[in-house]
């Protein structure tokens, strides 16, 4: 089954996001980082949809989410408010989210900010804490810094066959077992910034936007949700290390599940989504679906 993208209109822009499962099961919703969408979370949303109403935005500034380059915030609490309010547009009011990458630096501040809107939350491979950016975000937040040089390399198709064609794919290089990243993801991943010129620049604000103090101000409120925590790591995560996701596991009250998953890097979703989607259903159908069955019957 192919999940086909909508829009919903928001404040915000035109927020574009995938949708599976039903109006009856609980809703989720899926963060991503950088550089993806929507799209990556597609296999696990397959998985869960028989037991959950998953809703996957993407991002301000990535995907194909519309939004005004040149009056629009593309920062992380900019993007954890759009999150609310795409869930609160949708009918959600209350909901359990499953993050990764940079993407987890917004989930963590709906978790701190607006603590009754999560029933549950699942982190997983995620910036936190001065964590971020990332090596490979770093470097390209130096390219974006020269817009023209960046504008060249990305119209030219410099980055789409660095990406597919060479050994230096950085996403890749994140991985444990190279090649399950097709270059069919790869390329799906790539496509929204070459879209037009807007779609650059918003992708280069988001670039631009990227900083540690967005977790780092708000790790007291962190401390302070009590709402059940899933913490995934992938063990061989060259980007963000296993460490990080002790830390959260350790700092958060409620987190009551670390998982570590072997021989898998900071792109699981690509590399072992179907050994990865069961953990993360079985802890939101005990700690979500199951004490919360009352609201969807």
């Amino acid at each position: 089954m192919i999940l086909e993208k909508k829009y919903i209109h928001t404040s915000f822009g035109d927020i574009a996001f995938l949708e599976s499962g039903v109006a009856t099961n609980p809703p989720t919703l899926f963060v991503h980082g950088i550089p993806t969408s929507s799209f990556l979370w597609r296999h696990v949303m397959q998985y869960l949809g028989n037991d959950f109403h998953c809703f996957a935005p993407d991002l301000m500034g990535l995907g194909d989410t519309k939004v005004n380059p040149n009056s629009g915030q593309f920062h992380m609490d900019a993007q954890a408010e759009m999150l609310v309010e795409f869930m609160s547009v949708l009918g959600h009011d209350q909901f359990s989210a499953v993050c990764h990458d940079q993407g987890g630096a917004a989930a963590q501040i709906v978790a701190a900010r607006y603590p009754e809107k999560l029933s549950c939350l699942v982190i997983t491979d995620s910036v936190c804490y001065d964590n971020w950016p990332s090596p490979t975000v770093a470097k390209l937040q130096k390219l974006a810094k020269i817009p023209l040089v960046m504008s060249i390399l990305t119209t030219t198709g410099f980055f789409q066959w660095r990406e597919t064609k060479s050994r230096y794919s950085s996403m890749r290089r994140t991985a444990y077992t190279p090649e399950k990243i097709s270059n069919e993801a790869i390329l799906e991943y790539m496509r929204p910034g070459r879209r037009n010129r807007e779609a650059f620049k918003c992708f280069r604000n988001f670039l631009l936007a990227g900083d540690p103090k967005y977790t780092m101000q708000i790790v007291p409120a962190l401390r302070e949700f009590h709402k059940p925590v899933l913490v995934i790591w992938a063990a061989d995560d060259p980007e963000l290390s296993l460490s990080w996701g002790k830390k959260l596991y350790d700092e958060i009250p409620n987190a009551i599940q670390f998982e570590v998953i072997p021989f898998c890097g900071h792109f699981w979703q690509e590399e072992k989504p179907l050994e990865v989607a069961p953990l993360i259903g079985e802890f939101l159908d005990e700690h979500y679906k199951k004490k919360n069955a009352w609201q969807y019957t």
